[in-house]
C-alpha cells in the first residue's frame, strides 16, 4: 500500500509540476501582450498564452484523473505530492534570489546582474539623482555645479563657474572659457562664429586647448571669435531653445551645429534621468507638433523638489511623452518584490503598447521640424547655418531625420577622422573625441566656415562688440 501512494503521489506531483509550468507560460504571454483583446491572438504573446491554456487544461485533466484513480488514499497521496511541490518550489526560489543577490553587484548606474542591468525603482532613481545634486551643490539648487538648472532649457552652463576638477571654465556669459573672470564680450572681433550643440561640439573630457571651438579659432585667424555654447546632454530641441535665447544676440555670422544621432532621441524625452539614467538631468523641455507648428509642453519647467517629491513616475508633468516612459513598461515591474523577479522582468521586458508620442514617426517628424527651424532662424538672422554630424554611426532615424529635414550645408566628421588611428579618436570613456580628433574635426570644418565668412570680410565693416550681451 505505501508503494502505491508513493506511486500516486509521484503522478500527482508531475501534474503539479505541469499545472505550474503551465500557469507560468500563461503569465508570461499576459505579461508579454501588449493589449488584452481579440488582436492578441495573432500575437507571439498570444501563442505563448494559448499554450499556456492547453497546458494548464491538460496537466489539470492528468491531476484530476489521477486523484479519482487513487482510491482511499488519495488524500494521502495528493498530500504527499502536494507538500514535495511547495517544498522543492520554495527551495528552488530561495536558490534562484541567493544565487542573483550574490551575483548582483551594485553600480553608479544600479544593480547589475552579470550584464543585465535590473531596471531601478522610482524610489531607486529619486534616490540617485539627489546624491548627485547633494554632492554638487547645497539641497535643492545646482549653484556650486558647472551645469546649472535652467527653467527654460533644463540645465546650463553657469557664468563664470569652474568645474571641481579645474577642467571646465566658463565666462561670465556662460560660455566656455580656456580661464576663470572672462569676459566674452570685451573682445572685439571683426567676425563671430558660434558652435552650439551636446557634449561633443561642449568637447566634454578634455581641456579647453584641445577642444574643438579652441582649435577652430586658432585656423581661422585673431579677426575671428570662436563662441562655444555647446552643452552636455542636450538634444536637437534645447540646442534651437539655446540659439533663440544665448546665442542669438550676439549676432554670429556663422553658427556650427553639432550633433549626434541620439540628440534625436534626447529630444523625445522629458526626464533625461528617467529615459537614460542620467541622476541629476531631472528634466528638459518638451516639443510637440501641434496643428502643424512647433508647441512647448511644459516650461517653465518644473523645480528639483517638485519632480523628486512626486510619489510615482506617474504623478510627473506630461510624464507620458517622456521616451523612457513611453517605451518601457510600468505598470508590471515588480518593484517591492524578490530580486529575481526584478531581475527577469529586466531581462525579459514586456512589448509595451505602441504610444504614438515616442514613435520614430514622431521623433523623424519632431526633429526634421526642428532641425529646419534651426536652420532657418540663423538664416533669417542673417548668418549662414553649417550642420555637422559628429557621430561616427548612421541608423534608419538619423537617415530619415536629414532626409524630411533637407538639412543645407549638412557636413560628416567621418571622413576628417580617416587619418586617425582608431585608438586616437575617443578618450578613455570611448564617448567624447580627443584633442587630436577634435583639431582633426576643426581643418575638415574650418575651410567651409572660411567660405561663409568671405563675404563678410568687409574692410569697411565696424566690430559688432556693441551688439552683444555684457554681464
Amino acid at each position: 500500500m505505501t508503494h502505491s501512494v508513493h506511486t500516486r503521489a509521484v503522478r500527482m506531483l508531475a501534474s503539479l509540476y505541469a499545472i505550474e509550468a503551465a500557469v507560468l507560460l500563461t503569465l508570461v504571454g499576459i505579461y508579454k501582450a501588449r493589449t488584452l483583446d481579440w488582436t492578441l491572438l495573432f500575437t507571439k504573446a498570444g501563442a505563448v498564452l494559448i499554450t499556456g491554456g492547453i497546458g494548464l487544461f491538460a496537466s489539470g485533466w492528468l491531476l484530476v484523473r489521477e486523484i479519482r484513480a487513487s482510491g482511499s488514499f488519495r488524500r494521502r497521496a495528493f498530500a504527499l505530492g502536494l507538500t514535495t511541490n511547495l517544498l522543492t518550489g520554495l527551495l528552488a526560489f530561495l536558490s534562484l534570489e541567493t544565487a542573483v543577490r550574490i551575483a548582483g553587484r551594485t553600480t553608479q548606474q544600479g544593480t547589475l546582474v552579470g550584464s543585465v542591468a535590473v531596471r531601478p525603482t522610482w524610489p531607486e532613481l529619486t534616490a540617485q539623482s539627489r546624491e548627485v545634486l547633494a554632492r554638487v551643490a547645497p539641497r535643492g539648487t545646482w549653484d556650486a555645479s558647472y551645469f546649472i538648472y535652467d527653467k527654460e532649457l533644463g540645465w546650463t552652463v553657469g557664468p563664470n563657474r569652474r568645474s571641481r576638477d579645474g577642467l571646465y571654465f566658463s565666462s561670465f556669459e556662460g560660455i566656455r572659457s580656456a580661464g576663470p573672470n572672462i569676459r566674452m564680450a570685451d573682445r572685439a572681433p571683426r567676425f563671430r562664429v558660434a558652435l552650439i550643440g551636446d557634449s561633443n561640439a561642449f568637447s566634454l573630457e578634455v581641456p579647453f586647448d584641445e577642444t574643438l571651438g579652441y582649435h577652430l579659432e586658432r585656423l581661422l585667424g585673431e579677426d575671428v571669435q570662436v563662441l562655444n555654447f555647446g552643452v552636455d546632454g542636450y538634444g536637437i530641441d534645447q540646442m534651437y531653445l539655446r540659439y533663440e535665447r544665448d546665442v542669438r544676440p550676439w549676432k554670429p555670422e556663422v553658427v556650427v551645429i553639432g550633433f549626434v544621432w541620439h540628440d534625436l532621441l534626447r529630444t523625445m524625452a522629458v526626464y533625461p534621468f528617467v529615459s537614460f539614467g542620467w541622476p541629476g538631468y531631472l528634466v528638459k523641455p518638451r516639443f510637440t507638433i501641434a496643428n502643424g507648428a512647433l508647441m512647448l509642453l511644459n516650461v517653465p519647467l518644473p523645480s528639483a523638489d517638485e519632480i523628486l517629491n512626486a510619489r510615482g513616475i506617474e504623478q510627473l508633468p506630461i510624464v507620458d511623452y517622456d521616451l523612457g516612459y513611453g517605451t518601457t513598461d510600468w505598470t508590471l515591474r515588480f518593484d517591492h518584490g524578490p530580486l529575481i523577479l526584478r531581475f527577469l522582468t529586466s531581462a525579459f521586458p514586456r512589448w509595451p503598447p505602441a504610444n504614438p508620442r515616442v514613435s520614430n514617426e514622431a521623433a523623424e517628424a519632431l526633429n526634421s521640424r526642428l532641425l529646419t527651424q534651426i536652420v532657418r532662424s540663423v538664416e533669417q538672422d542673417g548668418a549662414v547655418p553649417l550642420v555637422l554630424f559628429m557621430g561616427q554611426s548612421r541608423d534608419a532615424l538619423l537617415q530619415n531625420t536629414l532626409s524630411r529635414a533637407r538639412v543645407p550645408h549638412l557636413m560628416d566628421v567621418s571622413e576628417c577622422l580617416a587619418g586617425i588611428p582608431a585608438n586616437h579618436r575617443k578618450v578613455p570613456s570611448g564617448h567624447h573625441y580627443t584633442g587630436l580628433a577634435n583639431e582633426a574635426i576643426a581643418r575638415c570644418t574650418a575651410p567651409a566656415v572660411e567660405l561663409a565668412l568671405r563675404n563678410a570680410r568687409d574692410p569697411t565693416r565696424r566690430p559688432i562688440s556693441s551688439s552683444v550681451p555684457r554681464s
